[in-house]
């Protein structure tokens, strides 16, 4: 099989990057090695409103996919965001948000690739052998294209095949609950080393009783728990949450990993290009990737079309990335490791988010703002002394 262009993973990144570039009149093949795209679901689902993430990425050029979602898609709307210190103590900001059915969104994005005109493999496998895709499962054989585009997930195969690294990773588990007595307006973060060691815990309505409840932490945090260990017990014991929780009934487990540490050296060598988790495009800050993914398979696929066409060079990938959101990213990552010190004592994790206004929090979510890093560097002296 021939093709200009190849995609490994078909996610939120992978699909627009095959959309854009197949709408762009190239040749495209999209391959994930899911045999029901979209399943299993490896996230919370929250996704900011079109407004939110203009203010989080102002240099981005939004796909129309991330602006405008089909009502079909979206489970659950809220307003606020509650950021829970803990003591207990909480910071609330006014956040619009959706809450997506990633089953259903990641196959009306993989629909829409396929309606551009891209070739869809679902349940097959690919490796890279020197410039040649190796296809084994539904679809076996070979392709030959002159690019690919990698967006096959944190522990990708074609980021290992051109060197590139994550440089940190997280864990996260989820579960699906039913019956349980939440505030529908509101996602909750809740953050302390007992609940939720290296990150936090979180609740993300679908509904008036129904929540997705996760932990997302950091192994070196842990102190040799497990990580089903660690979500139950926010679910049985967390002072605040527990109540909320304790009566609701568990439907569905999910659990993935996720990049931490910002970009790797290299998202870009020779006909590879990297986007999404297997790029490290997920905010630091809080594990927001949708975004961030969508936007880069975005500019991806521009680039590679460009490319096929003689209109430009696959290294301009990395400087658009750069342009539409790498100093927010970059920002991200480096808040995230002046506060590590902090997500190791609940007594300093409780005088930070004491001492941060409600909008500072959000510049400090969105890793945006330059005076956000030297605020947060000053309370974080304080709060050492």
């Amino acid at each position: 099989m021939n093709s200009d262009i190849a995609v490994v993973g078909a996610g939120p990144a992978g699909s627009t990057a095959a959309e854009v570039a197949a709408a762009a009149g190239v040749e495209v093949v999209l391959i994930d090695r899911k045999a029901e795209i979209g399943s299993p679901v490896q996230c919370g689902g929250f996704l900011p409103e079109a407004r939110e993430l203009e203010a989080l990425m102002p240099g981005a050029k939004l796909p129309e996919t991330l602006s405008k979602l089909p009502e079909r898609c979206i489970l659950h709307r809220t307003r606020l965001q509650r950021i829970f210190a803990p003591s207990g103590a909480w910071k609330e900001l006014a956040v619009d948000g959706r809450v997506v059915d990633r089953r259903a969104f990641d196959r009306y994005l993989a629909l829409r690739a396929a309606r551009a005109g891209a070739k869809v493999l679902p349940a097959t496998r690919a490796l890279i052998s020197q410039s040649t895709l190796i296809l084994s499962g539904r679809f076996r054989g070979s392709v030959m294209p002159r690019v690919i585009i990698g967006a096959d997930g944190s522990h990708s195969s074609t980021a290992r095949s051109i060197g590139s690294q994550q440089r940190e990773q997280g864990i996260c588990m989820e579960y699906e609950m039913a019956d349980v007595k939440i505030d529908p307006n509101a996602a909750e973060m809740y953050f302390g080393v007992r609940y939720a060691p290296g990150g936090y815990a979180w609740i993300i309505p679908m509904g008036s009783d129904q929540a997705n409840v996760g932990v997302g932490v950091r192994p070196p945090y842990m102190g040799g728990a497990k990580l089903p260990q660690v979500l139950d017990k926010f679910v049985r014991e967390h002072p605040v949450a527990g109540p909320k929780l304790k009566n609701g009934e568990v439907l569905a487990v999910m659990r993935g990993s996720v990049p931490s540490g910002g970009m790797p050296d290299s998202i870009q060598k020779g006909n590879v290009l990297l986007a999404g988790d297997a790029a490290g495009q997920v905010m630091a800050t809080s594990g927001g990737g949708i975004p961030l993914a969508m936007v880069a398979g975005k500019i991806a696929g521009e680039v590679a079309a460009g490319f096929i066409k003689g209109q430009t060079t696959l290294d301009n990938y990395r400087l658009r990335v750069n342009t539409e959101f790498g100093t927010e990213l970059g920002q991200s990552v480096q808040i995230r490791r002046m506060v590590e010190v902090v997500m190791r004592s609940d007594r300093l994790m409780d005088a930070l988010i004491g001492a941060l206004e409600p909008d500072q929090i959000k510049s400090i979510m969105r890793g945006q703002i330059p005076s956000a890093l030297s605020a947060l560097h000053d309370l974080l002296t304080k709060a050492r002394s």
